[in-house]
C-alpha cells in the first residue's frame, strides 16, 4: 500500500471519528444530564452540530480532501436522529450535508 494510500485511509478515519463524537457521544451527554426538547434542539442540533458541519467543509475544502468525509456526519445524524430526537428531525440532516457543502465549495477555487 502506497503512502498516499495509508494518509488517505487515516485521514477518512478521522473524519468518521469527529462525525461519530458529534453524531453520538455529544446527544448521548445531553440525554445523560436530562436536557429537554429545546435545549437538545437548540444546542446541540443547531449549535454543535452545525457548526461541526460547516468547519468539516471547510478544512476538507481548505486541504484539498475529497468530498466524501462531507457525508459521515449527516449519514450517521440521520441513523441516529431517532434515538435520541424526534424522528422527523432527520430532515436535519439535509440541511447539515448543504452546509458541509457549501462551506467545502466556498474554500475551493
Amino acid at each position: 500500500m502506497t503512502d498516499e494510500k495509508k494518509t488517505f485511509i487515516i485521514r477518512m478515519l478521522w473524519y468518521l471519528v469527529a462525525a461519530a463524537i458529534f453524531a453520538l457521544i455529544i446527544p448521548i451527554i445531553f440525554n445523560v444530564c436530562k436536557a429537554n426538547d429545546v435545549t437538545k434542539i437548540g444546542f446541540v442540533m443547531f449549535g454543535f452540530d452545525m457548526v461541526f458541519s460547516i468547519l468539516v467543509g471547510l478544512y476538507a475544502g481548505k486541504n484539498e480532501d475529497s468530498w466524501i468525509p462531507l457525508l459521515f456526519f449527516p449519514l450517521l445524524f440521520v441513523i441516529t436522529a431517532g434515538s435520541f430526537f424526534m424522528g422527523i428531525l432527520r430532515i436535519v440532516g439535509i440541511i447539515y450535508l448543504a452546509a458541509s457543502l457549501l462551506a467545502y465549495g466556498i474554500t475551493k477555487n
